[in-house]
């Protein structure tokens, strides 16, 4: 019997109940898809890093290396399980052309090098260690659709040629979040390829498990180790390989917890509505003898069949989706061993989503328990003006959670493509960057590049900062060394969190995490070693910094002859042009060996340009299911207060009202609401959903975190949703039209 009643409601509430089902599929189908996202990227990491036996500590250093002395060191530390130092050969972009594509343009520090003995292994597309012979090259996987390269192409250095053999997985540098790329080559070719690079090390340590990595690295900046480069730990590698999906599946969880809430209150007019609808059968019920808890049991048995359906239905929909949205996650890490795991984690968290939805549902359907058979059978225009209000406030809810819902991914997009995105990257406002790497003359490079820029007219400022590495003794007596670049930080300031930039000799500013790592605040002093003297220097500044790990520093110069050029890493010159100078024909002009070339906006994009696209498909993917949730729920709320107006309805047309004025009454009524969910949604979007991407953004050094909104786009979004939402109100009053005028003296609602 309970069976036919189900179904003989479900065919005469065909478009409730298929609301329902899809309300409920789409709320599973999101937080499980960011679920089963997360537990496969996460898992893919872990797998390749193990796999490749990731270093725990690495330090990258440029210059002369002391092997023995790494060699004392690393016997004197029981922690140490094993070590190595691994060769980098830098190589000039201008010099290297992938396929048919120069590399001149690259964001990155390109490089060969062999494969380890110990660890750090570069691992093939089946994550496995490659063979390599003589004249091939594997090349990092990042690249293959970047370039369009397939096996057989050849890359050229310089007067040097090599074939692809294949493509690497590189478990530190994959992401393209990592400033450097590793290319494979064998013993022989390396070193005939030598003379055309500039040879670095990687000084690479293995530790044993529980081993503080903190105390590792202290220990290793007390004893004086070579270190003219940064030092990266493990997991740094795994935050940044995790880093550039991780923002994708970020903004997929906080859709689908969108899509939870609006689908609690959709369903909750849905509800509401088939209760309404129900409301003399529930009547004929109560007088019959029927419990109240079986009532309930019958209507809840409806929803546990819809929340079963829809359960179903969200855990196919995260399997189809998840395959195309892990793609290149498993091109860069490979396939995750815990398929069976994955799948365990989208049932629960269907499970757990069903569970949520039928409980809301059970605390809804005690409106039946409160009703009465006499009021069920007799209805009585009970409803007062502040019941009615609260329920048009839920519909402006609903609009402004949906607007919310699309001006998040939407806001994230143009903050992180928009050039000013670098002031979070520990750079000012420049438009071109030029980077002086690969040389042993990079002191030379820079001062005529500073000549050349001071005679052209086109310039209308630039700086020249350069980058070296120096201990710090801290306050319990041990060292770490401190990323610093030195130069005249006025011309091009970043944004900063506390203080201001370093102006006199003697100040120096820290990234928000450098700053949190060696728990200093703006006024603080620290002692630095450089040239073999003690230097102090006081904190005046705290800036945003996400490049190098988040871990740098800032001052006007490290001795007061001014800066000597032995210990510099690298240099990097901003350049702003003046208005009409055409970029790209200015950049071509200072092309030469020693100097990558790039516009600001490039840089952006070609460090973050995955992440971008995905977050990109994750605000299409908010703004249609914003649409389509609108559309539906305004229907089925203005069908729910025309059916709980029938009466009134049927007396205007009775005395002679027709059906356009009726309607446009009642357009009017539910599309104010709407407008000021809108309105409403637009102030939370930019505020609520900046204060959430602040705070994540907030844990990898970017402090002070603030959208840079395109407001021609967030201009069209609201027209978009705000014709869509009248489109759905009008729909909706077409029930009027079903409502006869006789119907008043029947007294049915």
């Amino acid at each position: 019997m309970i069976g036919r009643l189900l179904w003989n409601d479900i065919r005469n509430h065909k478009l409730l109940s298929f609301s329902t089902v899809i309300f409920m599929a789409a709320s599973s189908l999101f937080i499980s898809l960011a679920a089963v996202l997360l537990v496969g990227l996460l898992g893919c990491v872990d797998d390749l890093m193990e796999k490749a036996v990731t270093p725990d500590y690495l330090q990258m250093h440029a210059g002369d290396i002391q092997t023995e002395k790494i060699k004392v060191f690393a016997r004197e530390h029981a922690e140490v399980e094993k070590w190595q130092v691994s060769p980098f050969l830098n190589l000039e972009n201008s010099s290297v052309v992938l396929g048919n594509r120069s590399l001149a343009d690259s964001t990155q520090d390109n490089g060969l090098c062999m494969q380890s003995d110990g660890f750090d292994f570069l691992l093939d597309m089946n994550n496995v260690c490659p063979v390599v012979e003589e004249g091939e090259v594997y090349v990092p996987v990042c690249y293959r659709s970047l370039y369009e390269l397939n096996i057989g192409d050849k890359m050229q250095i310089g007067s040097e040629e090599l074939i692809v053999a294949g493509f690497i997985r590189d478990s530190q540098m994959s992401s393209m979040m990592a400033s450097s790329k590793r290319f494979l080559v064998c013993k022989e070719d390396y070193n005939r390829i030598k003379k055309l690079g500039e040879e670095e090390y990687l000084i690479e340590f293995l530790l044993k498990e529980k081993t503080d990595i903190d105390s590792f690295a202290a220990d290793y900046g007390s004893a004086g180790m070579d270190a003219n480069g940064p030092a990266i730990t493990k997991p740094l590698i795994r935050m940044m390989n995790a880093l550039s999906d991780g923002i994708m599946i970020l903004v997929i969880l906080l859709v689908g917890i969108g899509v939870l809430l609006i689908s609690l209150l959709c369903i909750r007019f849905i509800t509401a509505l088939g209760v309404e609808q129900d409301r003399r059968e529930v009547g004929m019920l109560k007088a019959l003898g029927i419990e109240n808890k079986q009532i309930r049991f019958l209507y809840l048995s409806k929803y546990i069949l819809f929340s079963f359906v829809g359960a179903l239905l969200g855990f196919w929909g995260a399997g189809i989706l998840e395959r195309p949205l892990s793609e290149k996650l498993r091109e860069l890490y490979g396939v995750s061993n815990k398929g069976l795991f994955s799948v365990a984690i989208t049932i629960l968290t269907c499970i757990l989503i069903q569970a949520v939805i039928l409980f809301f549902i059970r605390h809804v359907l005690k409106k039946i328990e409160k009703m009465s058979a006499l009021e069920a059978l007799f209805p009585v225009q009970t409803q007062g003006k502040n019941k009615e209000r609260s329920q048009y406030v839920i519909i402006g809810l609903v609009v402004a959670a949906c607007m919310v819902l699309t001006l998040i991914p939407q806001n994230l997009y143009s903050t992180i493509s928009s050039s000013q995105f670098v002031s979070y990257m520990g750079i000012g406002d420049a438009a071109i960057r030029m980077d002086v790497r690969q040389s042993e003359n990079i002191g030379e490079i820079t001062e005529n590049l500073l000549e050349e820029l001071s005679y052209d007219s086109d310039v209308l400022k630039y700086v020249a900062l350069k980058t070296v590495s120096c201990p710090v003794i801290l306050a319990d007596g041990s060292q770490v060394n401190l990323i610093v670049e030195t130069g005249d930080h006025s011309v091009f300031p970043v944004k900063y969190a506390e203080g201001s930039h370093p102006e006199k000799e003697g100040e120096i500013a820290l990234s928000v995490l450098q700053a949190q790592d060696l728990g200093l605040h703006v006024g603080d002093k620290l002692e630095l070693i450089y040239s073999g003297k003690s230097k102090i220097a006081v904190v005046c500044g705290i800036y945003s910094d996400i490049t190098n790990g988040g871990k740098t520093a800032k001052m006007s110069n490290l001795s007061s002859g001014g800066n000597t050029d032995d210990r510099v890493m690298w240099s990097i010159l901003y350049v702003s042009l003046k208005d009409n100078v055409h970029t790209e024909q200015w950049m071509k002009k200072y092309t030469c060996p020693g100097v990558d070339i790039v516009d600001i906006a490039s840089y952006v994009q070609g460090t973050y340009g995955p992440t971008i696209k995905q977050i990109e498909m994750a605000k299409l993917v908010a703004m249609g299911i914003a649409l389509l949730i609108i559309m539906v729920v305004v229907m089925l709320f203005m069908r729910l207060m025309i059916e709980k107006k029938r009466y009134c309805i049927s007396l205007q047309k009775a005395l002679g009202f027709n059906n356009v004025s009726i309607r446009t009454d009642y357009f009017i009524h539910g599309f104010v609401p709407i407008t000021v969910g809108a309105l409403m949604g637009v102030l939370l979007g930019n505020i609520f959903g900046e204060s959430i991407c602040g705070q994540i953004l907030k844990s990898l050094g970017a402090y002070g975190f603030h959208f840079v909104i395109r407001w021609e786009w967030v201009i069209l979004i609201i027209i978009i949703l705000m014709v869509t939402a009248a489109a759905a109100v009008s729909f909706g009053t077409l029930e009027v039209k079903k409502i006869k005028a006789y119907e008043c003296c029947m007294r049915k609602e």
